[in-house]
């Protein structure tokens, strides 16, 4: 006969260990909220549907597992928005998104309704190593990491554009300003994903200096500023915290461990105070000063709270008349889950010990009835 306290702690431990699972199932509810944007033109967008916002989306889910390609409405779907609209797509950051969205769901960016992505995006390389002439940082970044994402080279010139840019505090600016003060945490992070992609090391000393500089960021909540000081507020917001994240996480380190809980093993850490920005509904608030569900939040949470980082899926493209191409894992550290992080084999063996668990309590209880 089972006593009283071995169900007890049988039950104890089942509940220990479902603490310990990823905790990223937030992530699902936040994609269903995703899901609900759809517009009856298959993308994503307000007021009306824009390739830039449909390829997040479609890197968003991807990222947790769902199947975005799925989604429908009116008999679009996320695919056929952005094929709709393969000729127009010019801007640099808009052809990153979607090639690295392409690759998520096992699509041929050189393939796109007769469009290569591919080829437009590399013959945007200008003589200083920047694609395009916007300046801005985020392009840059998307660029880079879209060709690594399609296992193209990425010139030195192009690192070395990024690299140039950087501020001495460890920071990017949006718009490549240099001057002191310009930078903010996440274009930086941004620019730290180019590098590491295009296999800059995470031990370069920019890298560290950047990485270094966030520690100095980081709020006693465990989450991120867009900078600090600034005259618009240092308060930790949801998509900061989360790009962080993915620059936390391509440089090989744990957001959910120890060394980036704020003042060590006791305090909060980024992923804690990301998990804490969801509203009941799924999405995601900017601030908690600023409750309204966030689009760009909730786009950039999801892959923050599956400890994933860009790019998290690679694919041979081929050259420029490539009929396929298979999509394989991304170089590491990109695809490397932290090893004090939830990945998946911790969380199949947690399951499997939490399955055993309660056949013993189900035993158990039999045996009780049994015995009575």
């Amino acid at each position: 006969m089972v006593g009283k306290r071995t169900l007890a702690l049988l039950m104890a431990a089942v509940i220990t260990l479902t603490l310990a699972l990823p905790a990223w199932a937030d992530a699902g509810d936040a994609i269903a909220w995703l899901k609900m944007q759809q517009n009856a033109d298959g993308g994503f967008g307000s007021p009306e549907s824009t390739v830039g916002t449909t390829a997040d989306v479609v890197l968003a889910a991807a990222a947790t597992g769902a199947d975005p390609l799925a989604w429908s409405q009116e008999g679009n779907i996320p695919y056929s928005y952005l094929a709709a609209h393969a000729a127009s797509i010019h801007a640099v950051g808009d052809m990153g998104k979607t090639i690295l969205a392409l690759i998520a769901v096992d699509k041929n960016p050189r393939q796109l309704d007769g469009t290569d992505l591919i080829q437009r995006l590399e013959a945007t390389l200008g003589g200083t190593g920047a694609y395009g002439d916007s300046g801005m940082i985020n392009d840059q970044a998307y660029a880079m990491l879209a060709l690594a994402s399609a296992q193209r080279p990425i010139p030195d010139a192009a690192v070395n554009y990024l690299l140039q840019r950087q501020i001495d505090d460890g920071t990017w600016s949006w718009n490549g300003d240099t001057s002191a003060g310009a930078g903010d945490n996440n274009t930086a992070a941004f620019a730290v994903l180019a590098l590491l992609a295009a296999g800059v090391p995470a031990d370069h000393p920019q890298v560290v200096k950047t990485l270094e500089h966030y520690r100095g960021q980081q709020n006693a909540d465990g989450g991120f500023p867009y900078i600090s000081p600034s005259p618009y507020g240092t308060e930790s917001d949801s998509n900061s915290t989360a790009v962080v994240m993915w620059a936390i996480v391509a440089a090989g380190q744990d957001p959910a461990g120890d060394a980036w809980k704020y003042q060590g093993q006791d305090g909060t850490s980024p992923l804690d105070r990301l998990r804490a920005f969801q509203n009941e509904d799924g999405a995601f608030r900017w601030q908690d000063a600023v409750p309204d569900d966030n689009m760009l939040s909730t786009l950039q949470a999801p892959i923050a709270l599956a400890l994933k980082t860009l790019p998290y899926a690679s694919m041979d493209v081929g050259d420029a008349t490539a009929a396929t191409a298979e999509v394989t894992p991304a170089a590491a550290p990109q695809t490397t889950l932290p090893e004090t992080g939830a990945n998946l084999w911790t969380a199949a063996i947690a399951l499997l010990a939490g399955g055993a668990l309660l056949i013993g309590v189900g035993e158990a209880l039999k045996a009780r009835s049994v015995s009575r």
